[in-house]
């Protein structure tokens, strides 16, 4: 079409110099020729904005498919870093559960003779903190490109990813207050002299000499025994990580497809 009406204005600008009709396609009256050149230029320049439009609207498409994914990525690199230290805390915590465990046993059955196991039960007072890094999840919610993912799996994914985070995080902070407070109550009311003496060695590989009764008053005591019980029963953190695992690898897995969709 653009070539048909070219030719048209040639032919036009042919016959004004040479003061002759030159031979066009489709002859008809000088008023029709001069109409349809008109119309050609119109069509020419509407068929130049739609292009010019639909390229920019193109460019636009393509920067913010590309703004979109760096905010993506960058919640997805969080994510993995998460789920890296879930990993590592998980085994810690669990570490320090079976030494409850052992401890919370023998004080049931009220038997200090073997006070070496019972004293495993310090390790309850170890405190755990999972600090996950947000900062991509906040950017994206502050931008105005949250919007773009709405009704999707990532979006459900996010949703239950930081639901998760922000459960695992007051749990974990209701633990640490707890043991805290046991600690205080221990360090108030029972000289840990001794006993400090004993846990170097412990940790050191080292002879240990001690006398049962400077021993007996930090593991009879119910702050002692508060804080390995506690830690012996409370098996929320295994369903907490589990979940955070879960739903973090999900969401990697779908940010990772979700960009691939993203064609610019």
């Amino acid at each position: 079409m653009i070539k048909f009406f070219r030719r048209i204005r040639q032919n036009l600008l042919l016959e004004e110099k040479s003061g002759k009709p030159a031979a066009m396609p489709s002859a008809g009256k000088p008023v029709g020729r001069y109409l349809k050149y008109a119309m050609g230029e119109i069509i020419l320049v509407v068929i130049g904005i739609l292009i010019a439009l639909s390229i920019n609207n193109w460019n636009e498409q393509r920067i913010e498919g590309k703004v979109l994914k760096e905010y993506l990525h960058k919640i997805a690199d969080n994510v993995n870093q998460d789920i890296k230290q879930i990993e590592g805390l998980k085994i810690r915590r669990d570490t320090v559960n079976s030494k409850a465990t052992r401890s919370g046993k023998a004080l049931m059955k009220r038997d200090f003779s073997n006070i070496i196991e019972i004293l495993q039960g310090q390790s309850a007072f170890y405190e755990f903190y999972f600090t996950p890094n947000n900062s991509g999840f906040e950017a994206l919610k502050n931008s105005s490109y949250l919007g773009k993912i709405n009704n999707t799996k990532v979006d459900s994914l996010l949703t239950h990813y930081y639901s998760q985070v922000e459960d695992t995080r007051k749990a974990e902070e209701s633990m640490n207050n707890f043991i805290e407070n046991m600690e205080v109550q221990l360090n108030t009311n029972v000289d840990l002299t001794s006993l400090e003496i004993i846990i170097y060695n412990m940790r050191n590989d080292e002879k240990m000499n001690y006398k049962t009764n400077d021993i007996l008053p930090y593991i009879q005591h119910n702050a002692f025994k508060g804080a390995v019980f506690r830690t012996m029963d409370d098996k929320s953190y295994i369903r907490n990580y589990k979940n955070l695992l879960d739903f973090g690898n999900a969401l990697i897995q779908e940010i990772n497809r979700f960009c691939d969709s993203i064609n610019y």
